[in-house]
């Protein structure tokens, strides 16, 4: 009779842990999120206009098998007539100049998790991005972007034609 209320005691000891410990694993994850999102903005500055986003680049976005739905996590920003990406390890930066580059809305991409996506290309590269979303339970902040919300304003921007005075 003792050993089957210890198995029972060590039985709901563990299905109780596992939950406790995935929602250890997911408040840190979005700790860990938050610091670097500070810190690309404090090295930045002040930009026009930025959002925090989930990036693929170029056929990433399409591979059928792999791990994650994103490569990476990093910031767009606006400044003058460019758009700018840094990524949270400075692997993959690209200035986009406005006027030479293409933003197009994706929609939904069924092989990265039912996410909507929007791409900018240029000549040399094709990102693709969402929304830096994180865990929702985590995630209680209602004044955040979509992915849509943020593609339609970089289409404002790239509509905006730069005003000239003439004398």
């Amino acid at each position: 009779m003792d050993s089957l209320i210890i198995l029972l005691i060590l039985f709901l000891f563990i299905v109780f842990s596992i939950p406790a410990l995935i929602f250890l694993i997911a408040y840190l994850a979005a700790r860990s999120r938050k610091k670097k999102q500070q810190l690309l903005l404090e090295q930045i500055g002040t930009p026009e206009y930025y959002a925090f986003v989930r990036y693929n680049m170029g056929n990433a976005q399409n591979e059928f098998f792999k791990i994650k739905a994103f490569q990476g996590s990093g910031m767009i920003y606006v400044e003058g007539r460019n758009i700018h990406f840094v990524d949270t390890l400075h692997r993959n930066p690209h200035v986009f100049a406005m006027d030479e580059s293409f933003i197009k809305w994706e929609d939904i991409n069924i092989v990265n998790g039912l996410l909507k996506w929007f791409s900018i290309a240029d000549q040399e590269k094709k990102y693709y991005f969402n929304i830096e979303s994180g865990m929702f339970i985590f995630n209680t902040n209602s004044s955040k972007p979509t992915t849509k919300s943020v593609f339609d304003r970089l289409v404002m921007y790239q509509n905006e034609m730069p005003v000239t005075h003439q004398i």
